[in-house]
């Protein structure tokens, strides 16, 4: 057990690590979060549809900075500390110019659309984005509560309630606005009646983390206590896992309401209706 936690600890680490150097700017940017900002505007422009070519560029732009920034800056606000993205030029220059690109490029999004439909691709870079997100609820949602002298490392609420929300509060303001219609709107959020994935994903990957390293506990139910980058790594992949079952099933969906969409075509000659593979077997007759 212990090497296959150490096995996935590095693996969390390198990829977490991962970056691409652009020398002509001296700048080297962090893989994961250009996965992201790819993943992220183009579920954005899939959800607008033809919407897409009307919105302005101002509400597309602040839309996609909510979806990719809302969880973590709702924490921050909770918590009464400066907004991450403010402390920050890398996150406006990834999620600008990815913007841009899949909304003003005509072949970035038919690109990125054949990308997906390859198998397992889209699997693989939502298992990144959830190891990104994972990395939001531990460090900033969760630790983030221990570090704020207002708080403290023994406020478990704080703690449950901020790492929930680092991993799926953008996902909250999406849906209480309706941020994917061209038009936005107020009602009631989900998750205050049928939770999705991402909150629930997010939910236990938060409480696994807290419980994983609480030596007391631990003790108690009788299980070994995890280090911070241990849980950090456990969390990552229940959370990833989470992420990707979510993916495989909006897929199904997808599928069968294509199907479901698609009228079958029939002839009627009096009393008798007869399907187009009706008609195309009497022609090889």
């Amino acid at each position: 057990m212990s090497s296959l936690t150490d096995q996935l600890v590095t693996l969390v680490s390198c990829l977490s690590e991962l970056t691409v150097t652009i020398p002509q700017l001296n700048i080297s940017l962090p893989v994961l979060e250009l996965v992201r900002a790819l993943l992220i505007t183009y579920a954005y422009r899939t959800a607008l549809q033809g919407a897409h070519a009307t919105i302005g560029w101002g509400q597309g732009f602040l839309a996609t900075v909510v979806m990719c920034a809302g969880g973590v800056s709702t924490v921050t606000l909770l918590r009464g500390e400066p907004l991450e993205i403010l402390q920050t030029n890398r996150f406006w220059g990834i999620y600008g110019t990815t913007y841009w690109l899949m909304f003003s490029n005509p072949y970035v999004y038919p690109m990125v659309s054949s990308l997906l439909k390859v198998p397992a691709v889209e699997e693989f870079l939502t298992l990144a984005d959830g190891i990104l997100r994972n990395t939001a609820i531990t460090q900033i949602g969760i630790e983030g509560v221990a570090s704020n002298p207002l708080l403290g490392n023994d406020k478990w609420v704080a703690k449950l309630i901020c790492g929930t929300l680092a991993g799926c509060g953008g996902g909250f303001w999406i849906d209480t606005f309706r941020l994917t219609q061209e038009h936005w709107t107020f009602s009631t959020p989900q998750f205050l009646y049928d939770p999705p994935v991402d909150m629930k994903a997010s939910f236990a990957s938060t409480l696994f983390y807290l419980v994983s390293t609480n030596t007391d506990l631990c003790d108690f139910i009788g299980l070994p206590a995890l280090t911070q980058s241990e849980a950090h790594a456990w969390s990552a992949l229940l959370l990833s896992s989470g992420l990707v079952y979510k993916s495989y099933i909006n897929k199904i969906n997808t599928h069968n309401r294509f199907n479901k969409d698609v009228p079958s075509t029939t002839t009627t000659t009096g009393d008798t209706t007869t399907t187009s593979d009706q008609l195309d077997e009497k022609k090889n007759d």
